[in-house]
């Protein structure tokens, strides 16, 4: 009955736009990110409406309840492009999984812009990447602790994935960095990257209790980010142990100097760029399908400027 129902869902949605009387309908993109409702992806949703809208395209947006859920993704993935969608742009959960899907798509003629990770597939006329510059946030993420510990320290390292090419690639970029410019600042402490928040306030919570004087942590991924801050809360030290942190969910703490800073991926313009290359796709194939976007260093002095509000924008649902 749950699959019947949810095949109804998707007949109707995507039915619905394919056909409207005797004009030929707009082509359907299907928009699949890690996850949905969250300041990271919501801002992507802006981004692929705002040129779908001003293109003639639809957007079939949806994603899993969980950014872990790998399974879940595929499903949807499957379920959109049986339903008729015409196009897909993806954020994959991890890597090595979506690469079937992402094949069997092309292999149906179905153009495809990849966001968020490199799957390791030959980009093409029909197969495109919007990617965040990893290396560009480890550097960035690496010159703010050296600034802050005055180039010597200690630093804990936290949400290492093998999973997605882009958080390995921050990993990579942060430890070269810090070794070529700040010989003195020594990583004391790594950790992979776990499926919830409540693990990765776990790993901080015993490193605390063990290194109490830990000088920087720098968490690569938004569940590292909330648990290391959230640890730090209740050893209370948000004060004495800086925080930087990765992808935007968690920006209160910023202003009030719980987290030092984050680091921002411009999913906004992400989504953008990847309507834009779906748009050319459709039309004949992408001129240039591999692009890559600066990430955004945000700290309490310009948290509140334009960049960073654009960088937010929300409001998908005024186009």
């Amino acid at each position: 009955m749950k699959n019947t129902n949810l095949d109804l869902i998707y007949a109707i949605v995507l039915g619905t736009q394919a056909l409207t009387g005797c004009r030929r309908a707009a082509p359907t993109i299907a928009v699949i990110p890690r996850t949905a409702g969250t300041l990271l992806w919501e801002a992507e949703h802006t981004g692929v409406e705002r040129v779908a809208s001003a293109s003639g395209l639809n957007v079939y947006w949806n994603a899993p309840m969980r950014d872990d859920d790998v399974q879940g993704q595929i499903e949807i993935i499957k379920r959109a492009l049986d339903h008729g969608a015409q196009g897909l742009i993806v954020s994959p959960v991890e890597a090595l999984p979506l690469r079937i899907s992402i094949n069997r798509a092309l292999l149906s003629g179905t153009p495809v812009v990849v966001v968020g990770t490199d799957l390791g597939l030959t980009p093409s006329r029909k197969l495109a990447y919007v990617l965040n510059d990893e290396h560009s946030g480890g550097r960035m993420a690496a010159r703010r602790v050296g600034e802050l510990l005055q180039r010597q320290g200690t630093v804990a390292v936290l949400g290492i994935s093998n999973q997605l090419t882009s958080t390995a690639d921050r990993a990579r970029s942060l430890e070269s960095t810090l070794a070529a410019e700040f010989p003195q600042i020594h990583v004391v402490f790594r950790s992979l990257a776990l499926p919830t928040v409540s693990q990765e306030q776990q790993v901080v919570e015993k490193l605390l209790a063990k290194t109490p004087h830990m000088d920087a942590i720098i968490a690569l991924s938004e569940f590292s980010t909330r648990g290391a801050y959230y640890a730090l809360t209740e050893f209370n030290q948000t004060s004495s142990t800086h925080l930087i942190g990765f992808d935007q969910n968690l920006l209160v703490p910023v202003r009030t100097g719980g987290i030092d800073s984050v680091i921002m991926q411009n999913t906004n313009q992400m989504g953008r760029a990847a309507m834009q290359l779906m748009e050319e796709e459709l039309d004949g194939g992408a001129k240039h399908p591999y692009v890559v976007l600066q990430p955004q260093l945000v700290t309490r002095s310009n948290i509140d400027s334009d960049t960073v509000r654009e960088i937010l924008d929300l409001s998908w649902f005024s186009k």
